[in-house]
């Protein structure tokens, strides 16, 4: 194996595929923060593809967290959720 120039390690390295993963976006509590993240995470997979949806409130009700969890099925699916994700309204973190 090469060496590295940087601390970054490759995704492939850190998760052996396909694998049941969470993505987690947190953003101002909109109703649709929700709604955009689902449908951002479904248009990245292909279809008929189950995504689990929970949500939780800030104790003081500004800021939503979304987990999105789906089986992902390579590193190119998993860089295509978070790229749909970063594109939707309101999202303040991805985890």
């Amino acid at each position: 194996m090469a060496e590295r120039t940087d601390a970054r390690i490759p995704v492939e390295e850190l998760l052996e595929f396909p694998v049941r993963y969470s993505f987690k976006v947190i953003g101002h509590h909109t109703r649709e923060l929700s709604d955009e993240a689902y449908a951002a995470v479904r248009g990245a997979l292909e279809e008929g593809r189950r995504v689990e949806l929970r949500t939780r409130l800030s104790s003081k009700g500004a800021y939503l967290s979304v987990t999105l969890t789906a089986r992902i099925q390579s590193a190119e699916e998993l860089k295509a959720v978070y790229r749909a994700l970063r594109l939707v309204n309101g999202v303040i973190t991805l985890l």
